[in-house]
C-alpha cells in the first residue's frame, strides 16, 4: 500500500476552506477562458467563491494602436509598455474632463469602448461557445450599457465637478461621487458577469450602490486627507460588504464584484485592497475563508527566471512579516505578489493566504501558504534584486551635532512626494537610496540649495548623485546569527560584486545590499548558490 506524505498547510486550507476569495489581476484578467473553468472546476468541488475583477488591459503589441498618445505606462526599468491598459486612460479620460477637452476624454472612452470589445471578442472566438457571434453581441452589449451610463455621467458635467483624490479620480456628481478610475472595474465585473451566465455558470454580481454616498459625504477631500476619517470610512465599507455577502452567499455560490471600492480606490494597489477587504467581510460574515494570489509560480527562493526554475525551491510556509518584506513597493524586494497594505489587512484578522499557480495540480504541492506562526531560524531563504534608479550621499564635516538634521532632510523629500528607501549615516555622511522613480537634475539642484540655506553656509559640503546600483535583497526568519551575514558577503566576493551599501539596522528579517548593477546578475545567482542551495564554499 502507497504511503502518501502528508498534506501540507496550504493544501489543507485549500481543500478545508469553505470560501475562497481571489483577485483576478493584471492581464490575467482578460482571460476570460481560463478564469471561468477555474470558478467552475472550484463551484464543482463544492467552494463558495467571491471573486474580485481588475480592468482588462493587455501588454500586447498588437493593442498599440488603440493607445491614446498621451497615456504612456513604463515597466520597472524604465521600458515603455505595449498594449493597452483601461486604468491608465480613464486617469487620462479625466485629467483631459478637469481641463475642459471633452473631445479628447470622448476620444478616449471610445478607444476603451473598441479595445474592450476586441479583447473580449477574441476570447469568444477562441471558446467552443454553440453560438459565438450571439455570445460576442451579449458581451458587447454589457459593454455599451456600462460606457454609455458613464458617457451621459461626463457629458452632464462641467471640469470643476472633476477631482483628483490620491490615485482616484471622482465626478462629483448631484446625487454621489462616482469614481472614473473604477469604471474599468466596473466594466470587467459586468463582462465576467455576463461570461459566467454564458457558460452556464451561475453566478450574481455584487451591487456596492450608495456606498460611496454613504462615505464620502459631500467633501471627500476631507475624508483621505484625515488618516481616521480614511480608516472609519474603510470600516464603514467593510461593514457594508459584510451585511451584503452574509445576505447574498446562502444563495448564490459565486458572487462577482469589480476590483474597485470607495476609499481604497484613493490608495495606490487598490484592487488587492478590495480582494483583502472582501475577504475580511466574508470572515465576518462567519465564512472559513481562504484568500487565493494566482501567480505563476508560488514564492520561491529566487526568481526562476534569475536562477533556474529547477533550483529555485518552493517557499511553502511564510509569516505575513515575511511576506510584507517580500512585497513591499516602497522600501521591500518588490515580489509584487500582493500589495503590502492588503497584506496587512489579511494580517489583520489572520486570513489564510495562498500564492500558487491554480492550472497545477494541488498535489505537487507547489503552494506558499501565509500565515501566522513561530518560524525557525532557517537563515537567507529568499533572494532578490530590485533596480535602484539613484541614489544621494551627503558630506560635511559641519554635520557634528546638528539636531533635527535629518527629519528636516526627510521632510523635504517627503513634501515632494520622493519616497526614501534606505538611510546610513557616519559622523560626516548621510546616505538614502531611492527605488520609486529618478531625481530630476532640477530637484537636485534645489535640494543642495536647500541644504545650504537651512544648514551652511558649508563649503565643506558635497552632494553625490550615484547611479547604476542594484539593491540585492536576501530574506529570511530570525537572522540572528552571524552566519548568514558571513555567508553573503562572501558570495558577492566570489563573483567581484563590490558592495556600495549595506543595510540592516536591527531586522531580523532582510538585508540589503547595493551593487553595480553589470553585477547584479551573477551576484544574485551565487547568493542563491552559497545561501539557500549551499553549494561551494564561500
Amino acid at each position: 500500500m502507497e504511503i502518501l506524505p502528508p498534506l501540507s498547510s496550504g493544501q489543507r486550507v485549500l481543500r478545508n476552506a469553505e470560501t475562497y476569495v481571489a483577485k483576478i489581476g493584471g492581464e490575467n484578467a482578460a482571460d476570460l477562458r481560463s478564469n471561468t473553468a477555474i470558478v467552475a472546476r472550484r463551484a464543482a468541488e463544492g467552494k463558495k467563491q467571491i471573486i474580485a475583477v481588475s480592468a482588462l488591459r493587455s501588454s500586447s503589441e498588437r493593442f498599440d494602436h488603440y493607445a491614446h498618445g498621451n497615456v504612456v505606462d513604463h515597466d520597472s526599468t524604465g521600458r515603455m509598455k505595449h498594449g493597452f491598459n483601461t486604468t491608465s486612460h480613464l486617469i487620462e479620460l479625466a485629467k483631459r474632463l478637469q481641463a475642459g477637452d471633452r473631445k479628447s476624454a470622448h476620444d478616449i472612452l471610445e478607444r476603451i469602448r473598441t479595445f474592450t470589445k476586441e479583447i473580449v471578442a477574441a476570447q469568444v472566438q477562441d471558446d467552443p461557445m454553440p453560438d459565438a457571434p450571439e455570445a460576442c453581441r451579449g458581451l458587447h452589449a454589457a459593454i455599451d450599457r456600462i460606457l454609455d451610463v458613464f458617457l451621459q455621467r461626463i457629458d452632464a458635467c462641467d471640469g470643476n465637478k472633476i477631482a483628483q483624490l490620491g490615485a482616484d479620480w471622482i465626478l462629483k456628481d448631484t446625487r454621489e461621487c462616482v469614481s472614473i478610475t473604477g469604471v474599468g472595474e466596473a466594466l470587467a465585473q459586468a463582462i465576467y458577469a455576463t461570461y459566467f451566465t454564458l457558460k452556464n455558470l451561475p453566478a450574481h454580481a455584487v451591487d456596492t450602490g450608495g456606498i460611496g454616498e454613504r462615505v464620502f459625504g459631500s467633501k471627500p477631500e476631507n475624508i483621505i486627507a484625515n488618516e481616521r476619517q480614511t480608516a472609519l470610512a474603510i470600516e464603514t465599507v467593510r461593514r457594508a460588504m459584510q451585511n451584503r455577502i452574509a445576505r447574498l452567499l446562502p444563495a448564490h455560490s459565486v458572487l462577482i464584484a469589480g476590483g474597485y471600492l470607495p476609499i481604497l480606490g484613493s490608495q495606490r494597489g487598490y484592487s488587492d485592497k478590495t480582494g483583502a477587504l472582501l475577504a475580511q467581510a466574508a470572515k465576518d460574515a462567519g465564512e472559513w475563508v481562504a484568500y487565493l494570489v494566482e501567480k505563476q509560480y508560488p514564492i520561491m527562493s529566487a526568481d526562476p527566471k534569475h536562477v533556474g526554475r529547477d533550483r529555485a525551491t518552493v517557499i511553502h510556509d511564510m509569516t505575513f512579516a515575511l511576506a510584507m518584506e517580500a512585497f513591499g513597493n516602497t522600501r521591500g524586494a518588490d515580489g509584487g505578489a500582493i500589495h503590502p497594505q492588503a497584506l496587512s489587512m489579511l494580517a489583520e484578522d489572520d486570513i489564510d493566504t495562498l500564492v500558487f499557480n491554480p492550472a497545477e495540480d494541488p498535489a505537487l504541492n507547489r503552494i506558499t501558504h501565509i500565515r501566522r506562526f513561530d518560524p525557525q531560524s532557517n537563515g537567507i531563504e529568499i533572494v532578490a534584486a530590485r533596480k535602484m534608479p539613484v541614489a544621494l550621499e551627503m558630506r560635511s564635516t559641519k554635520m557634528f551635532g546638528q539636531a533635527g538634521f535629518l527629519s528636516t532632510v526627510t521632510a523635504w523629500f517627503a513634501e515632494r512626494g520622493i519616497s526614501i528607501d534606505q538611510v546610513t549615516t557616519s559622523e560626516v555622511t548621510v546616505s538614502f537610496t531611492f527605488t520609486n522613480g529618478d531625481l530630476k537634475p532640477q530637484e537636485t539642484e534645489e535640494f543642495q540649495t536647500f541644504l545650504q540655506e537651512h544648514f551652511g553656509p558649508d563649503r565643506t559640503l558635497a552632494l553625490s548623485i550615484i547611479r547604476d546600483k542594484t539593491l540585492l535583497y536576501c530574506l529570511g526568519n530570525n537572522m540572528k546569527q552571524s552566519g548568514p551575514a558571513l555567508s553573503a558577503v562572501l558570495a558577492l566576493h566570489n563573483v567581484d560584486a563590490d558592495i556600495r551599501l549595506i543595510s540592516q539596522g536591527f531586522n531580523e528579517l532582510v538585508m540589503t545590499f547595493a551593487v553595480d548593477s553589470d553585477k547584479a546578475l551573477p551576484a544574485l545567482k551565487r547568493l542563491h548558490e552559497v545561501c539557500i542551495e549551499r553549494k561551494g564554499n564561500p
